[in-house]
């Protein structure tokens, strides 16, 4: 046992490290923060920052409705000014030491050294950045999407594979209303970004709109990225939805998204479109926990044939994958057309999201950390 300020800790010390963990609230946050949910209590905890904003655990905790109680913040060597010795030295103190990593890397010194890729890079590590990613013993990612691309193009080994979770029991389906919804943080289509390609989905809306779709709603949620270009994309967008039933909704809390999914009749999903998965798999849809959040709540998915999202849709079954705008137009027509058939894969929906629940993640997550 030993003694913390935060308590006493039977198990082990754990240090969990992403450089975007200060300033981002996007997927491979909540990723992070659900495996430090699942080693809380038992073990000592820390998050490793290099930069500590003002309430960040208050707001971690409010954005992703996670119990972080335990969780220590702690400064660690790895921003401008600090040398490869301190983050050598630094990670020597834990017994596990997991790091998501931005595609670069360092040679740590826990006892047990885990590098997880929430993101396939196109391009392969240069000389040095490989012989410093060697030395990280066990490598993780969240899809096999993202597998099959890293060990394609980075000639490395993934040790394992390790879905996102999400807890069902905090999405439940509501009165449903002829709502159809996408959510996911705003991006430029410019400079190979993660793009959602909600410009796609608006254009996809007014067609149907166009067509004769009458009393329904598109809502468009997340927040935009920091950065000049990306605002200007969600204005983009907002202009060309302007005179169609289509709300932009950049600043909706946890709660009222919760709301939105259990309103909403249909989920849209087109991160990547227009791209080859193949040659570029970094802006592909790596995993898709949103598509899983939206199928808890009873929405029928009806998203791209792309990506990870394939491992989580079952076609006809629990929802559609489509490979054209054509196809997500006579897909989702058939969902609004036949409540019957809505009805039944929205059941399925939601019995197939309790696949990727947190007892599961927390199963694996012992196995990779080796407890």
């Amino acid at each position: 046992m030993f003694t913390s300020k935060f308590g006493n800790y039977s198990g082990m010390k754990i240090g969990l490290y992403s450089p975007f963990a200060a300033n981002t609230l996007g997927g491979g946050e909540r990723y992070l923060l659900t495996i430090a949910g699942c080693l809380l209590p038992e073990h000592q905890v820390d998050l490793v920052l290099s930069s500590f904003p003002v309430g960040l655990k208050s707001r971690l905790t409010k954005n992703f409705s996670l119990n972080l109680d335990g969780l220590n913040l702690v400064a660690g060597p790895f921003g401008p000014g600090h040398s490869a010795w301190e983050r050598w030295r630094f990670t020597g103190q834990y017994d596990v030491f997991y790091y998501l990593t931005d595609g670069s890397f360092f040679v740590p010194h826990a006892k047990r050294n885990i590098c997880h890729f929430m993101i396939p890079f196109n391009q392969p590590p240069r000389l040095v950045q490989k012989l410093k990613l060697n030395t990280w013993t066990v490598k993780t990612t969240h899809s096999y999407f993202c597998q099959r691309a890293l060990e394609k193009i980075w000639k490395i080994k993934i040790n394992f594979v390790q879905w996102g979770a999400v807890d069902a029991a905090q999405f439940k389906p509501q009165i449903k209303q002829n709502l159809i919804i996408n959510v996911g943080r705003w991006f430029t289509t410019k400079h190979n970004q993660h793009c959602k390609r909600q410009d796609f989905l608006a254009e996809t809306f007014k067609k149907l709109c166009d067509q004769g779709l009458k009393n329904w709603r598109l809502a468009l949620i997340g927040p935009v990225e920091p950065g000049g270009e990306n605002l200007e994309y969600f204005k983009q967008v907002k202009k060309l939805s302007r005179g169609y039933p289509i709300d932009l909704l950049p600043q909706t809390d946890f709660k009222s998204l919760v709301k939105l999914y259990g309103r909403a009749k249909i989920y849209w999903h087109a991160t990547g479109y227009g791209t080859d998965e193949l040659s570029n798999p970094q802006v592909s849809e790596h995993f898709g926990i949103s598509t899983i959040e939206a199928m808890a709540a009873g929405a029928v998915p009806v998203v791209i044939n792309q990506g990870g999202q394939p491992e989580i849709v079952k076609p006809a079954t629990d929802g559609y994958l489509w490979q054209n705008q054509i196809e997500l137009i006579d897909q989702t027509l058939a969902l609004i057309n036949n409540e019957a058939l809505r009805l039944k894969l929205s059941r399925g929906a939601q019995n197939r999201a309790k696949d990727f629940s947190p007892e599961k993640f927390c199963q694996m997550t012992h196995k990779i950390f080796n407890l």
